[in-house]
């Protein structure tokens, strides 16, 4: 195969873009291809999965294991306080960029030592709104640097009876 298709997340944007690069592309051309899509700061790490430390820019993708359809993601933060509240506990927590809402939702529950059927019956919202982020989506499209913080709260998943 000589290209790499990953998917990936930048600071600030839900949207996950699915990007095309040679096969022994390095971190530097992910971040170019970065900036292409609109992250336009000059001090941005990059994140791949499986790794709790930001990859340095020389080093090709494949070497630390990035293969084809991998997820990504280019922030300027290094890590994000993630608090999250659920009746009168409130918990924090710092994690990457890269980690998911997913991710939060089971340290918290894991935390609290809520039950697992309790837990399938709730999910993570962003405090004060109404907005509860996709599971998959990294914390990093929630958070901006100068901040790189986030505010959840566990509320129960909206119940249709009939």
């Amino acid at each position: 195969m000589n290209e790499l298709q990953l998917f990936l997340q930048i600071e600030g944007v839900r949207r996950i873009e699915v990007i095309i690069l040679p096969a022994d592309a390095t971190a530097e051309l992910l971040l170019r291809e970065a900036r292409r899509l609109g992250l336009a700061v000059e001090e941005v790490l990059i994140f791949v999965d499986g790794r709790d430390e930001p990859v340095a820019l020389d080093i090709a993708l494949r070497e630390i294991g990035v293969g084809h359809h991998h997820h990504v993601h280019a922030h300027r933060c290094h890590s994000i306080e993630v608090t999250v509240h659920f009746n009168a506990t409130t918990k924090k927590r710092a994690f990457t960029p890269h980690a998911t809402v997913t991710q939060v939702k089971a340290w918290f529950v894991h935390a609290i030592e809520m039950p697992p059927l309790d837990a399938g019956e709730h999910v993570l919202q962003l405090t004060g709104t109404q907005d509860r982020p996709e599971t998959d989506l990294h914390l990093g499209t929630l958070a901006h640097h100068p901040h790189c913080a986030i505010d959840f709260t566990l509320v129960p998943k909206k119940r249709v009876e009939g």
